[in-house]
């Protein structure tokens, strides 16, 4: 359950230093099309939330397909690439679904490491004898310039070495990716079950923040990214996708949902967040399911197969896509049109999405984008969306934008209410005495410090919890600074 910060007490009497937001609403798997039957497959082996095990499925799929089309929206293409940000307890199984949804992935980079060391073996060959053809040519004292120059241009360029056999990241940095672009394909994912690392690692630190989430919004966008450095000059990398996935307990994740620059930069409007209701405490079967696993493993040799295919590069170009678009048929146009209006509608005041407008805004972009994953996965050589899997993809995009609402409502509790309700449950579940004294609180409580437990109290005073009652009685002895417990709310 989540929580948000209640308003101080009433002259009736106190009120909740927290209140309860309602649970999410259930994922709705039946709208995944073709990607329905994994999802469920991995959630009924891992009995892990099945919102979780779709993101996942999502992800790898987004993953396997970005490269071979762009996306038709309302208002002109966008990439067929998704961010997902996935809030899960620890011990809520979030590698096992991953791994199972990702082993297709896993298995091609397995394939390109293998095709790679023998490219790179021959590379090294043909690169040795460049390095020296052109060193004899300059080194030829009897040659004049412009035989050297006919020589040299005879000889060509210098052999470009292999792709390298990556395409998943777990926690790269901004710099580390645009780095190492010219080395890579041009279809890569940022996937990690551990996104703490990635939420509190170098590339969110304060100074790299804001390059940080203006260069994952360009990712998104798929925009082009450009490298600016004194020692290197500057280069621009363009017709490269990306697809991310990253699964994080809730204490990392409050940390990147309530950045005001993360939010303000329009990064997490461009993620699918939901915090699925957990499933720790029910998890009974204990035993594998081999329908399941069937399923598991044809969703693997799928999305293997589909990133094997060749993807459409520019004309001489080796990691630089130009894909084709995959347009929306006349009732698939019709049915995104009539969702797009009715969430701007839904954004006005008093209206469902009034607090989450960034994350609606886009919304019927986002469906566009997984209408398209379905439908490429299904088949990479459809020629139009159909109105049926954009109904489906607005029903998944719908799923994710009352999830933004409610994790925005949810707002982040400040740890000083988080204090003062660990004081007020110990105060009602383990303090007999009518009265407490901070020197009490802070000997006994929950906190050691006295200054704490002291700041503690103060806000429960605000609250209605405590009445202060200097010179009442604690502990059989009068004290100077006392407050009276109220032990309920008032009907």
């Amino acid at each position: 359950m989540r929580y948000v910060v209640a308003t101080p007490f009433t002259p009736e009497g106190p009120t909740p230093l927290i209140r309860e937001v309602p649970e999410a609403a259930p994922f709705p798997v039946a709208a995944l099309g073709p990607l329905r039957k994994p999802a469920e497959a991995i959630a009924i082996a891992t009995e892990a939330p099945v919102a979780m095990c779709a993101a996942s499925v999502l992800a790898a799929a987004a993953l396997a397909t970005q490269g071979h089309r762009d996306a038709e929206t309302l208002n002109g293409t966008a990439p067929a690439s998704l961010f997902l940000l996935t809030v899960a307890e620890s011990g809520e199984r979030k590698s096992t679904a991953d791994r199972l949804a990702m082993k297709g992935v896993r298995d091609f980079e397995m394939g390109l490491r293998t095709d790679y060391d023998i490219q790179r073996d021959h590379w090294r060959d043909q690169h040795e004898v460049w390095k020296a053809t052109r060193a004899k040519i300059l080194a030829d004292k009897k040659a004049d310039s412009a035989a050297k120059r006919a020589d040299l241009q005879a000889l060509g360029q210098e052999p470009p070495a292999p792709l390298k056999p990556h395409i998943v990241a777990s926690a790269p940095t901004i710099e580390g990716i645009t780095k190492h672009l010219p080395d890579l394909r041009a279809s890569l994912g940022i996937m990690t079950e551990e996104g703490g690392a990635l939420i509190g690692g170098h590339s969110m630190k304060a100074e790299n923040r804001l390059a940080t989430c203006a260069s994952f919004s360009a990712m998104w966008d798929g925009s082009p990214l450009d490298r600016w450095r004194a020692g290197d000059g500057v280069e621009s990398y363009t017709g490269r996708r990306f697809s991310a996935h990253i699964l994080v307990q809730p204490v990392a994740a409050e940390a990147l949902l309530s950045d005001p620059m993360a939010s303000g930069q329009g990064l997490l409007a461009r993620f699918l967040t939901c915090r699925p209701t957990s499933r720790i405490g029910t998890r009974l079967r204990m035993q594998k399911d081999a329908a399941a696993e069937v399923e598991i493993a044809r969703f693997a040799s799928r999305i293997q197969s589909l990133l094997s295919r060749d993807l459409p590069l520019a004309d001489g170009k080796r990691n630089e896509l130009v894909p084709p678009i995959l347009l929306l048929d006349q009732d698939a146009r019709g049915v995104l049109t009539s969702f797009a209006r009715e969430v701007e509608k839904a954004q006005g005041r008093g209206g469902p999405f009034e607090d989450a407008r960034a994350f609606a805004s886009k919304t019927a972009e986002q469906a566009a984008r997984v209408a398209a994953v379905m439908t490429i996965y299904a088949d990479p050589d459809a020629a139009q969306v159909s109105g049926d899997t954009m109904a489906q993809a607005i029903e998944v995009a719908t799923f994710y934008a009352n999830e933004a609402a409610r994790l925005a409502d949810a707002a982040i509790v400040p740890p000083e209410i988080f204090d003062a309700e660990r004081m007020r449950l110990w105060l009602l579940g383990a303090w007999s005495e009518p009265y407490i004294s901070a020197r009490s609180a802070a000997q006994r409580g929950p906190f050691k410090v006295t200054d704490r437990a002291r700041k503690a109290l103060r806000k429960l005073e605000a609250y209605g919890w405590l009445i202060e009652a200097n010179g009442a009685e604690v502990e059989g002895k009068p004290r100077r600074e006392a407050w009276r417990i109220v032990r309920e709310i008032q009907p």
